[in-house]
């Protein structure tokens, strides 16, 4: 939930500051920390309430400041030191309002994973977890320059997966454009031809012209619905349950769900790797590992995993009973934990899986591109068929005579 607070500053200043908290008492136990002293308060209505996308520190940013931090700490400087650079140097509006909050509960006396983490979804919970492995062991550096690493990867995927999808996406935008403009500007301009032709129209042709007249007329109501019903669409996915069901829907397509398969696999096994690395133990590090995974059927089943893991069973056994996971991964991770090199073993199948990604999306696109154009060839064929289909007969007629 968003706020909008008067606060007067220790300093005694009074400034109109925007806070996000689960409730009043949290956002006012938060105040306390920060030495802020609360004057007014009401809740924001804005349009940030209306969003569907949740508001988040951009990964870019989040990537620079890590590496930056890292650097900061490695080089001696105080944690709180660190922060007021980190901080005159940030010109990003969201990311410079959560580090001065940051800041302010640092000072206050509140360890630098807490107060990450009580910025809610604005960053990921890795950051938190390798915090609190950084914090016991004594490196907060070493843990920011593994979380960046991380995050680079992460990064350097997601692009080959949008890049991949360019091309695809392009043309079936082209399709869509040619046929709209077939339909509402060039087919009108042949109804009076056709009049004049004399002839009675074939089927093919009554249809495409009864489908421009539609949608020629309520071109307005045909777009606002399109706009309404993508809206509840979004709308209905972003809950937790259609959610669920929707990417365990997913999962279960042909060849592309074998790929979603392996690349939230990829994303369970390189945060898993990188948190114990950290040294957080395996309970918590499976806990915001399964957070990582964008599939949220994958990701609640793994979540659920711990629960088994508290009972005794091993990683490989309360993975297995997820039924998530391939064959391949439960095998490298149970060679892991049996040889005491879980960390290596779940790189090697973050780096496995990363390779047949690319090697499956490049097969896949080797499919999917001539199919499209075939698509779009036969669709745009058939239209001018239907176009001509009238005048094959008028000239056909008139050679009978």
């Amino acid at each position: 939930m968003e706020y909008v607070c008067r606060v007067g500053t220790p300093t005694g200043e009074v400034v109109e500051r925007s806070f996000r908290a689960p409730d009043e008492r949290a956002l006012r136990a938060e105040l306390d920390q920060q030495g802020l002293y609360l004057l007014s308060i009401r809740r924001s209505l804005g349009l940030g309430q209306l969003r569907f996308r949740r508001r988040r520190v951009n990964p870019s940013l989040l990537l620079m400041f890590a590496q930056e931090l890292a650097a900061l700490l490695k080089a001696g400087l105080p944690l709180f030191q660190s922060l007021d650079i980190m901080l005159e140097r940030q010109r990003d509006p969201l990311f410079r309002q959560s580090l001065a909050s940051v800041r302010g509960k640092v000072k206050s006396g509140v360890a630098l994973s807490d107060a990450f983490r009580q910025e809610g979804d604005l960053y990921p919970p890795m950051l938190a977890a390798s915090l609190v492995a950084g914090e016991r062991a004594g490196n907060l550096d070493v843990v920011l320059r593994r979380f960046a690493s991380h995050l680079r990867l992460n990064r350097a995927l997601r692009k080959k997966a949008v890049s991949a999808s360019v091309y695809p996406i392009v043309l079936l935008t082209v399709m869509t454009a040619l046929v709209v403009i077939l339909l509402v500007v060039v087919i009108p301009k042949f109804q009076g031809f056709y009049e004049g032709l004399n002839v009675s129209l074939p089927l093919p042709t009554r249809m495409l012209m009864a489908l421009a007249d539609a949608i020629q007329r309520d071109l307005i109501w045909i777009v606002l619905g399109l706009l309404v019903l993508t809206a509840a669409v979004v709308y209905r996915a972003r809950r937790e349950r259609s959610g669920v069901a929707i990417d365990r829907l997913l999962l279960r397509l042909p060849y592309f769900g074998r790929l979603m398969r392996m690349y939230a696999t990829s994303q369970l096994t390189r945060t898993l790797a990188t948190l114990l690395a950290g040294g957080l133990p395996l309970l918590n590090a499976l806990e915001v590992a399964a957070q990582s995974i964008g599939n949220r059927a994958m990701a609640l089943a793994v979540g659920g995993a711990t629960g088994r893991i508290r009972e005794g069973a091993s990683l490989t056994s309360a993975l297995e009973a997820t039924r998530m996971l391939e064959a391949l991964p439960l095998e490298m991770v149970k060679v892991g934990e049996q040889t005491g090199a879980l960390g290596e073993m779940l790189n090697a199948v973050a780096e496995f899986y990363d390779e047949e990604l690319d090697t499956s999306i490049a097969t896949a696109l080797s499919l999917v591109e001539p199919v499209l154009l075939v698509v779009m060839a036969v669709i745009v064929a058939g239209m001018l068929l239907a176009f001509y289909l009238p005048m094959f007969q008028a000239i056909s007629a008139i050679q009978t005579r």
